[in-house]
């Protein structure tokens, strides 16, 4: 891949769930200090006027329900969720970052952040995939580059294997699977809340912690959430679950799935994976790349690094920017992570252009659908 531009080192304040942690060893007093005094670096050749654009948030509605959604920069199209449960403000430091130079749309799927309730379906990647490809179609920017990292990272590769003309390119990093994880994540996510929707109902789902924070983001929530029969919010979250599978090559997402990337020719690049995370396997990073044809880059220097500072999950899950969580080395703050992305945008539009493609490709290969706009050969 190439040399990515100058790493992005800044002091982050984040949300992080299991999903989106790698283990590695904590930073050096040292290494925080290099890091933190590199605050507020950006992209060489950023203007003072791209430094100062102001955040455009705002919602959209797709199939009735409202999404919350901000735009920010001009030029090529970049979509990205937040990984894990979070909200869509633990990616504004990357989004900002990436704006320099992209168009960049971030968004609170379905059931997250400020964006409305939908308990429906078989999947709740398929709701998310499908409000996505909505979002895009009414933003005209599709294709667009997805980007993403854990849960975010696969709602991209269904995004891409379910809706190829979407995607002009698809590059994932800390992306989840292997071990029991897909379990443990769907117990955290849907299990326990099925569990008690049936014991004690659903005002005291309400309650949660989790359900409390979507309510106060989204009034309206309240009332689709106490208004459901609590057995069918139970059933919704274990289907939910149970989709979550740990035996899949990544979490719920099956290799014929993956598989469908590759043959649809989408221009997919994978970071590898950290050797001793549990969650963002190297193992797994590798097999992603076989099974979709995907570019793997060599790990990033820091990727696996992070430090501890004693804060605990639920602290962090619930507020964007708690003051405990300042030292980790974030999944959308990560330091080279802005670089990585820029690069491997930069060296799929040069071969689009090589390949005389125009800005509707989603494909290297011949044309074989209408998103592919280039000669045959």
């Amino acid at each position: 891949m190439g040399q990515p531009h100058p790493k992005l080192i800044m002091q982050t304040r984040t949300v992080l769930s299991p999903e989106d942690i790698s283990v590695a060893k904590p930073l050096s007093r040292r290494s925080f200090f290099q890091a933190s005094v590199g605050a507020g670096v950006v992209l060489a050749g950023i203007s003072a006027r791209a430094q100062s654009s102001s955040t455009v948030g705002r919602f959209i509605t797709v199939e009735g329900n409202r999404i919350w959604i901000e735009e920010r920069g001009r030029g090529i199209p970049i979509v990205m969720s937040a990984g894990g449960q979070n909200r869509l403000e633990t990616m504004r430091p990357l989004a900002e970052k990436l704006a320099a130079k992209y168009r960049v749309i971030t968004w609170d799927r379905a059931n997250m952040g400020r964006s409305d309730l939908v308990l429906k379906g078989a999947r709740d990647i398929d709701i998310w995939t499908d409000q996505q490809a909505g979002l895009m179609t009414q933003l005209n920017a599709r294709p667009a580059y997805l980007i993403g990292a854990s849960s975010g990272g696969r709602t991209a590769y269904i995004m891409a294997s379910r809706y190829p003309d979407y995607c002009r390119g698809l590059l994932t990093y800390l992306t989840t699977g292997g071990g029991t994880i897909g379990e443990n994540l769907a117990k955290q996510y849907y299990f326990d809340y099925a569990d008690l929707a049936e014991k004690s109902g659903m005002a005291a789902v309400a309650k949660t912690p989790f359900w409390a924070e979507r309510i106060k983001l989204n009034p309206e929530n309240e009332q689709k959430l106490l208004s459901m029969d609590p057995k069918e919010f139970a059933r919704v979250m274990r289907r939910y679950g149970t989709a979550m599978r740990s035996s899949d090559p990544m979490i719920g997402i099956t290799a014929d799935e993956l598989r469908q990337i590759k043959a649809n020719g989408t221009p997919v690049a994978i970071t590898q994976g950290c050797p001793e995370a549990p969650q963002h396997r190297r193992d797994r990073s590798e097999q992603y790349a076989q099974l979709t044809g995907g570019t793997l880059i060599p790990t990033p220097e820091h990727y696996c690094a992070e430090a501890t500072t004693g804060a605990t999950f639920d602290k962090q899950i619930l507020h964007a920017e708690v003051p405990e969580s300042g030292p980790f080395r974030a999944y959308e703050m990560l330091s080279d992570i802005p670089g990585v992305i820029d690069d491997f945008i930069t060296k799929t539009e040069a071969r689009y252009k090589a390949l005389g493609f125009g800005p509707e490709a989603t494909s290297f290969a011949p044309p074989k659908r209408p998103g592919n706009v280039g000669p045959a050969y």
